[in-house]
């Protein structure tokens, strides 16, 4: 569980739920086993946690989890908080306020895809054959070095064929004042040098699959004004991709395994 949390940098606990495979299929109890083990691990400070702001009366939202000094150390790598502690004094007494990064939407966006892609494997019997977040591939292109970061490079089985996807989770804050948002346009101008280049056929992933095969890009959105913009830029780039509205996911998902025979 530790290298899941690490990897996905903050996972909150709902999610946490269903990516882990281990309390996925814990049953009913779930919940509680898995709170169990956050407040244990919390205590030891393998695990930070945090709790998202909520309107009075509300209750708490799910913990949101990270790994602590404690699980850094364990899994042998050097620590970086992700959760910000903020110490202050009130009539005396000391306080630490746990606050969230400004990428935590960001993240979770790509975290809840993670889970929708889960439940639509399960629900239709297909399977995730690789989830990677964030592999990086500098290279050069035209004399200019460029750095390649999809959000998640994934390969799913479907119908019996893995289906390789890069995910790009769009919370619709970059260039929100832009009729044509620049940032969208960098970053499939980047996925068509990256193709050009010819690189991704010398990857381990493409080990996976039958025949050589860019992967599909998919920008899944909070804003649905944003996709005529992306899909038409794509189709000029070359690109094969499509753009999503990030409560329509699971659907399309579905559409996709009918295609593929």
């Amino acid at each position: 569980m530790l290298q899941l949390i690490y990897d996905r940098k903050l996972v909150r606990r709902d999610s946490l739920e269903i990516i882990s495979e281990s309390y996925r299929n814990a049953g009913d109890n779930r919940t509680i086993l898995l709170n169990r083990a956050i407040k244990k691990l919390y205590r030891h400070r393998i695990l930070d946690k945090v709790h998202e702001v909520q309107e009075i009366g509300r209750g708490n939202t799910p913990s949101i989890v990270a790994i602590d000094k404690g699980g850094s150390m364990l899994l042998g790598v050097s620590h970086k908080p992700r959760i910000t502690q903020k110490k202050s004094i009130i009539k005396g007494i000391p306080y630490i306020t746990r606050i969230l990064p400004s990428n935590f939407r960001h993240i979770h966006g790509v975290n809840q895809t993670e889970v929708k892609t889960i439940l639509f494997c399960e629900e239709t019997g297909n399977s995730i054959l690789m989830w990677k977040h964030e592999v990086a591939t500098n290279f050069f292109y035209n004399g200019e070095n460029i750095l390649f970061i999809p959000d998640v490079l994934y390969i799913l089985e479907i119908n019996g064929k893995p289906f390789p996807i890069f995910l790009e989770f769009d919370t619709g804050s970059e260039g929100i004042r832009q009729k044509e948002p620049k940032v969208i346009l960098d970053k499939i101008v980047k996925y068509r040098k990256y193709k050009s280049s010819k690189l991704w056929l010398d990857e381990d992933w493409q080990n996976l699959l039958h025949k050589p095969l860019f992967p599909l890009l998919l920008f899944v959105t909070e804003d649905h004004k944003r996709i005529p913009f992306f899909n038409k830029k794509s189709k000029e780039n070359g690109v094969w991709a499509y753009g999503v509205y990030h409560d329509n996911y699971y659907e399309f998902m579905k559409k996709i395994a009918t295609l593929v025979k």
